[in-house]
Order: structure tokens, then sequence, then C-alpha cells
């Protein structure tokens, strides 16, 4: 009887050790993409793999010309970005894309925009003015805000980034007392004169 209480702790105690081995083994995350040249990290949310920071590569702008933020990456206009070459498999976002992501924290994005807390899982966990995220899913929206014409981008409350079809994706502190979160696309490429952060995504 003994022996066979033994058996059973070391099968128990091989099986807890394999399950452990295998929740400790690395996800698919962190693998990088190469774009022209330059090395960036990436997470996978869902059925997608996303960059997670902003695309820096050639063209576009700094935040400032010292790259102070350099969190923050670079801002390009739509011309600059359709001229990006990337890897097989790699896109710039479509909105569906952008909505799938949300579906994965349990939100929608409405035409009219949606506020909910969920949009934390996708920011920052600073620089934000108000409303600092949680970045549970590691996408890691900085609020890098944006260029226009040659004023340079007012940080702390904007993260937007180009999508297909020359939308952008803007993610906002707002409400009455900018206490909210808001997540709505824009049709941005009315003006050449409008640069925004970039990400890109596969399947």
């Amino acid at each position: 009887m003994r022996f066979r209480l033994q058996s059973f702790a070391a099968i128990v105690l091989v099986l807890t050790v394999l399950a452990c081995d295998h929740d400790d083994a690395p996800l698919p995350d962190n693998i990088k993409v190469t774009i022209e040249g330059v090395e960036y990290p990436t997470v996978t949310l869902g059925s997608q793999t996303w960059m997670s920071i902003n695309y820096a590569g050639a063209g576009g702008v700094h935040f400032d010309d010292q790259n102070s933020r350099p969190e923050f990456g670079k801002y390009y206009s739509k011309t600059e970005v359709e001229a990006i070459k990337l890897p097989p498999g790699w896109r710039l976002p479509t909105q569906q894309d952008y909505e799938k992501l949300a579906t994965v924290y349990g939100f929608s994005i409405p035409s009219n925009g949606t506020h909910t807390d969920h949009i934390k899982n996708l920011t920052s966990t600073t620089q934000w003015n108000n409303v600092p995220g949680t970045n549970a899913s590691g996408f890691n929206a900085y609020p890098a805000g944006y260029v226009f014409q040659n004023w340079p981008p007012i940080p702390g409350d904007i993260a937007e980034f180009w999508v297909a079809g020359g939308l952008t994706l803007s993610i906002q502190e707002a409400g009455t007392s900018l206490t909210s979160l808001r997540m709505v696309f824009y049709q941005s490429d009315n003006s050449p004169e409008l640069k925004f952060n970039v990400r890109f995504v596969r399947d």
C-alpha cells in the first residue's frame, strides 16, 4: 500500500513539474520583426502579432530635435507610411484589425467611439496626464500626441496611430474631467500636414 501511495505521489510530482515547465515556457511574444534593417519587439494578442513599440524607421520626425522621448517613436504622414517596405505577412492595421484587438479585451468600437476602462489594457502606465493605463496587453500605447504642420506634438492625453484607408485610431483622455479613456476612428488623410505614430500587425 505504501509503495502504491509513493508511486502515486511520484507521478503527481512529475506531472506537476511538467505542468510548471509548460506554464513557464515563453509564449510567442517578444519575437522581433525587422523592418528596413531595424528590429522591433512584438506582442501576440489573440490571433494576431502586433509591434509593441511605435515605428521609428526612415522618414518621419522625432518628438523634438533632441529625440528626448524615444519611446514615442516617430511621426509620419500618410505618404511616408505608404512608402515603408514591410516584410511578408506584415501590414498597416485596418479598422477591422483594431476592432479585433478590442474584442480581445472585451469591448467594441462603434462608429461614434467608445468610453471604457478596458482601454487601459492597451495603454502605458506612465505619461498620461490623468488616466494611466495598466498595459496588461503589452501593447503599451504612449500618449505621444501628433504633429500638425511644424508644431511640436503635445503629449499626455492622446495616442493616435495610422490605419489603412487614411483613417487613424485615437485613444484619448475624455469626459468632462478628462478622467476616462475614449477610443475612436477618424478620417485623417484630408490634411498632408498631419503626422501620427505607426504600428504594424500580422495574422
